[in-house]
């Protein structure tokens, strides 16, 4: 029997009214739909849609020696084989190809269990799958008005996906006890994200959800009140059901009014930085080289729409990623590298896109970068920050004058807020007077 954490179902916490019906009703719709969900990591549905396609660029098989494994690795790894077949997920093979099998390290064990197989050499054949990702920001904005979610995690994502029986033999992988190839959509192919996430996002829209959005094999269940949130899960598991889905219960999260989805936590309206990540980047020591300040800042350029005047903080420590440039720490650069960690540290917050209230766009400029910000009335006429934009100047951007600066600004904060200010009536605030004449300007060409 199927059982739920107080946490999984713990009811919303802003909200004063029903909320013992909606615990009940979570319930009661996990109880009822107890065969959408996974009993084990082998146990996954396989997905009513036409096997899939592993298109290679050449006919030349990839055929490698399987990797030498410790005695302990070895067991662990004929273990994980073992229910493989049992399930149905992968088969013997007699297969030309080969791509040899090893352990990764699992966080949540603590120790090498992960099953991976080194399909870099067959990766490196596979055709290119032009589906598109899904735009992070654009799932964050569908989320503007929901006031409470479910989070949904398929049981091994992948291995929902037949594979055509005849490409199963290209996704072979080898042991040092037998060679045996995959019938599911195995992860670690190149093409695999885009091929799952595209069998996804078209079952939502054949039955034209509008109150869940996916990234890859995690789903958001979204709604305004806690009255209707109830009947979309139902709607969403009778999905699950009839295209033969399994979620992990474990990693399921129900009826919350916080919620984090793709690095960010999400409530009433507002985003802000997960909270695990920002521990980890609070933890960062200054960088002693180039590549550890690459990492740095790969890790805050994340969250940078977060960050007021990015760019200009960050030039210190831009100056050395430049070519033949000596790495040289000097107070300029901690002091840079200090200021951002502390404006994420902070815990800023920002508003989700709201496209029914009009838009503020703020702009400044200085004679090392060009920033805005694009700002929302709440309720209150009081404004909040949607998001931050900030660039360095280009060189020949050096030789403009301040007027030229403070209209640069402008531009590049419309092209920048473009997808948020086309087709909609919009304020732009400047402190640059020279500017003002260009309100009663009829035709700027």
């Amino acid at each position: 029997m199927l059982k739920t954490t107080e946490e999984q179902v713990n009811p919303p916490q802003s909200v004063t009214e029903n909320k013992c019906e909606l615990r009940k009703e979570v319930k009661d719709i996990i109880k009822n739909f107890d065969s959408v969900f996974s009993k084990d990591k082998y146990d996954v549905g396989a997905l009513r849609v036409e096997p899939q396609r592993i298109v290679l660029n050449s006919d030349l098989p990839v055929s490698l020696r399987p990797y030498r494994t410790s005695p302990v690795e070895e067991q662990e790894i004929k273990s994980q084989v073992e229910k493989l077949l049992q399930a149905g997920l992968i088969k013997e093979s007699n297969s030309p190809y080969s791509s040899p099998v090893t352990l990764a390290f699992k966080r949540d064990e603590g120790k090498k269990t992960r099953l991976c197989i080194d399909f870099r050499k067959l990766n490196a054949l596979c055709k290119s799958d032009s589906e598109p990702l899904p735009l992070m920001d654009s799932l964050l904005d569908k989320l503007s008005k929901a006031k409470i979610f479910s989070s949904l995690d398929l049981a091994s994502g992948y291995w929902h996906v037949p594979n055509h029986p005849k490409d199963t033999e290209k996704l072979a992988f080898c042991t040092n006890f037998g060679l045996y190839e995959w019938c599911r959509l195995p992860f670690g192919i190149k093409v695999a994200p885009a091929i799952f996430n595209r069998l996804i996002r078209r079952i939502l829209t054949k039955y034209k959800i509008y109150f869940a959005c996916n990234y890859f094999d995690d789903i958001i269940v979204y709604s305004s009140s806690e009255l209707e949130h109830w009947k979309y899960l139902k709607t969403i598991f009778e999905i699950c059901e009839k295209e033969n889905i399994k979620l992990k219960l474990s990693k399921c999260v129900f009826a919350q009014t916080k919620i984090s989805f793709l690095g960010y936590e999400i409530e009433q309206g507002k985003v802000s930085p997960n909270n695990a990540n920002i521990e980890t980047i609070k933890k960062l020591q200054p960088p002693t080289n180039v590549k550890e300040l690459q990492r740095f800042l790969g890790s805050v350029n994340v969250y940078n729409k977060f960050i007021p005047q990015y760019a200009k903080l960050r030039y210190p420590l831009n100056q050395l990623l430049k070519k033949d440039v000596k790495f040289n720490w000097t107070n300029e650069c901690q002091d840079a590298f200090d200021k951002l960690k502390e404006t994420l540290t902070t815990k800023p917050v920002l508003n989700l896109y709201n496209p029914d209230v009009t838009c503020h766009v703020f702009v400044d400029a200085s004679q090392k970068s060009v920033g805005a910000v694009l700002k929302q009335p709440d309720a209150s006429d009081i404004l909040h920050p949607i998001a931050y934009h900030s660039r360095t100047l280009r060189d020949y951007e050096n030789n403009y004058a301040i007027t030229e600066l403070e209209c640069l600004a402008i531009v590049d904060a419309l092209d920048k807020f473009y997808y948020y200010l086309h087709g909609q009536k919009f304020v732009i605030h400047t402190d640059h007077a020279a500017l003002v004449w260009l309100k009663n300007v009829k035709n700027l060409r």
